[in-house]
């Protein structure tokens, strides 16, 4: 089975993967040199901020044409 999308529909998706790529290396580098309390009490609210961008991504994927396929 072949699938395609529209190009419009294949810059959608690859802008979607570029905001996951973007949002964990957010996270990652946001905590990459905090330590012990520091990195403790920063950890949740960075955590709950790639959560939060996470599910915009994954709405919007959803909102997209589904691939097709012959």
């Amino acid at each position: 089975m072949t699938t395609f999308a529209t190009p419009e529909s294949a810059r959608l998706r690859a802008e979607l993967a570029a905001r996951t790529r973007v949002a964990w290396t957010s996270y990652r580098d946001a905590l990459r040199t905090l330590e012990g309390a520091e990195y403790d009490s920063a950890e949740a609210a960075e955590w709950d901020q790639l959560q939060a961008t996470l599910r915009e991504v994954e709405t919007a994927r959803a909102d997209l044409q589904p691939l097709t396929g012959d």
